[in-house]
């Protein structure tokens, strides 16, 4: 058989149904972040049971600039059909602010629906974008964030795919308009709510508290040390889900500076051999011997 990375991943339907089946059982679903296939491959060869694609792990990936939504559709859309194509395991994957108007976010939801992907996340800031933990970010009124949230929903043509609302009104210190907006997004049916830009550990306890019965998705960035909980903790405070959006992404970085500045100064990379991975091992999470020697699987 041929391998294919375009189009929707064969198991699509069952990778959807998993996702929903993990949200539904006690605890949370654990989504560690990563920025390509490898790394979810890694991920998923780990044992964890969904992997998270982090609009600022794959700008970083793909263009090595932040997060200010220099990616556009078509980028994020190649990138996670690659990842979901890759692995057994669902993916959830950022879809920004829609990267647009009512329309554009009903095409986003299209696009994204066919790369395989379980579900996406859609945010209420104004354009352009930025990521949270940049600063300077801006979102749109209240009613300009239902419809687009009533866009993204109605546009769905597979009932499988989860609908994930993130609002960003607490990265301008407003835990009543975040809360307001949580309720309204749960009560237009988004499977899952994501209150971004926590920016206190008492925020972390009191956010499952304030939307009792609405099902949040937490952002434990690695950077913020409030937001660093142990994800048994977390699913015990009521968060159904849990992404670690940068983990992966900024591990990469370090390891790749240390390598190469070993090769800088020494001249090879034997004083940072334990950052390497032996190329059997690599070999193994890629799948090599799924392949024959002419290329076909």
């Amino acid at each position: 058989m041929t391998t294919t990375l375009t189009g929707s991943h064969p198991g699509t339907a069952a990778v959807r149904r998993r996702m929903r089946e993990l949200l539904s059982a006690p605890g949370c679903v654990v989504a560690p972040g990563c920025h390509d296939a490898l790394a979810a491959r890694i991920a998923q060869d780990e044992g964890f049971d969904a992997v998270y694609l982090s609009g600022n792990a794959a700008s970083a990936g793909l263009l090595g600039r932040p997060d200010v939504g220099l990616a556009g559709l078509s980028e994020m859309t190649q990138r996670a059909r690659w990842v979901a194509s890759s692995l057994r395991i669902p993916v959830v994957a950022d879809a920004d602010a829609g990267y647009g108007d009512a329309h554009a976010v009903a095409r986003t939801v299209t696009e994204f629906e066919h790369t395989g992907v379980a579900a996406i996340h859609i945010e209420d800031q104004d354009l352009p974008k930025r990521c949270g933990a940049m600063g300077g970010v801006r979102i749109v009124p209240f009613d300009d964030a239902v419809a687009r949230l009533r866009a993204a929903l109605a546009a769905r043509t597979d009932p499988g795919m989860l609908i994930i609302a993130r609002t960003d009104a607490l990265a301008l210190g407003d835990l009543d308009e975040a809360v307001r907006r949580a309720e309204a997004f749960a009560e237009l049916g988004a499977d899952l709510v994501m209150v971004e830009d926590v920016a206190s550990a008492e925020q972390v306890e009191a956010l499952p508290r304030l939307l009792p019965g609405v099902p949040l998705l937490f952002d434990a960035f690695e950077v913020w040390p409030w937001t660093v909980r142990s994800t048994r903790e977390l699913g015990e405070l009521g968060y159904k889900m849990v992404i670690m959006c940068l983990s992966t992404t900024l591990a990469y970085a370090q390891a790749a500076r240390a390598v190469l500045r070993s090769i800088k100064t020494r001249g090879s990379a034997r004083e940072v051999g334990e950052l390497l991975m032996p190329l059997g091992e690599y070999e193994r999470v890629l799948g090599a011997d799924e392949f024959d020697v002419e290329g076909r699987q």
